[in-house]
């Protein structure tokens, strides 16, 4: 038996996210999980989202953004869940079935249990839609004016991946780029290089596929991030507890044409099975969010789109 329903992620002026207690009335009482409720027949997932929040907390969705797809198997039935960010809405919240809610930071989670299908969203709420890697030797001209066009254009996420130029014009690069990245709150990944990302004051770095199989542990002071190609890198990662993956190739690429695509179907089969945050990359273009968010990723990695756009 498949279930459908659509959920609300509701944030309040201090990006606390809106969690309710499951009553004792409803199956799996007593746990935690984001607002919303199973879609109708005759019903949109976004008009379900509207009609949950008023008879749950009382509140009308004015504005809804569709966010990501995902479904979880239960022992004897799989659910499909809608999750939306609610950006805007009218009304007090109240707990109209008399369950409790609280408020809770997506970094200081207080409350417990929260239920397995919701568990990735704390994941992932912070994470932007898009996670940009450098290209910069593809190009003549001055790289750094494309990097500060999409910085200005809200680019929050952006992987330093230069495989075709000296390390120390690597070294600049990232240097002028984590000063400009620093004036737009966004933040910067080196590729696979752990101590040049402490030397540097990066944010983070990015793990290659063979890289993320011979650590033992990983930095704990750093975002760390990981190439995966299959269930196994992706399993070593979750073991590893990187902060998020990005899994390829979804489509044809130019840098391996001879590698056969995963396919969104394939993809999303993957997606499904692991509460890791995960980009789609391989081929991806503005236009495959959607695609994206609706086989499970949290955004799309870009290579070579992203700085075209």
């Amino acid at each position: 038996m498949n279930i459908e329903a659509s959920v609300g992620i509701i944030f309040n002026e201090s990006f606390q996210l809106l969690m309710a207690e499951r009553p004792q009335s409803k199956t799996w009482s007593g746990w935690w999980e984001f607002p919303g409720g199973k879609i109708e027949s005759g019903e949109t997932p976004l008009e379900a989202l509207k009609r949950e929040l008023k008879e749950e907390i009382g509140i009308s969705v004015i504005d809804a953004e569709k966010w990501i797809v995902r479904k979880y198997a239960y022992e004897d039935y799989e659910v499909i869940l809608h999750f939306y960010k609610v950006t805007q809405w009218s009304g007090n919240i109240e707990a109209k079935e008399e369950q409790k809610i609280s408020w809770v930071l997506p970094d200081n989670n207080i409350v417990s249990p929260i239920l397995p299908a919701n568990d990735l969203i704390f994941k992932a709420i912070s994470l932007p839609d898009i996670y940009a890697i450098t290209n910069a030797y593809e190009y003549s001209g001055n790289f750094l004016n494309k990097v500060e066009q999409k910085l200005n254009n809200g680019l929050g996420l952006i992987q330093v991946r230069e495989k075709a130029i000296s390390k120390n014009a690597f070294i600049e690069l990232t240097k002028e780029i984590i000063q400009m990245a620093g004036n737009f709150d966004a933040k910067v990944m080196i590729n696979s290089d752990i101590n040049l990302a402490y030397k540097l004051n990066a944010d983070g770095v990015h793990l290659n596929s063979s890289l993320l199989h011979r650590l033992s542990e990983i930095p704990k002071d750093l975002i760390v991030s990981a190439s995966c190609h299959s269930a196994r890198d992706i399993e070593k990662a979750m073991t590893m507890d990187v902060s998020f993956v990005v899994l390829s190739p979804v489509q044809k690429t130019q840098s391996h044409p001879n590698t056969t695509p995963i396919g969104w179907d394939s993809f999303s089969k993957i997606t499904q099975n692991y509460s890791i945050p995960i980009y789609a990359l391989g081929g991806m273009k503005q236009d495959d969010i959607e695609n994206a968010f609706n086989a499970g990723a949290i955004g799309i990695a870009s290579q070579r789109a992203i700085w075209e756009a």
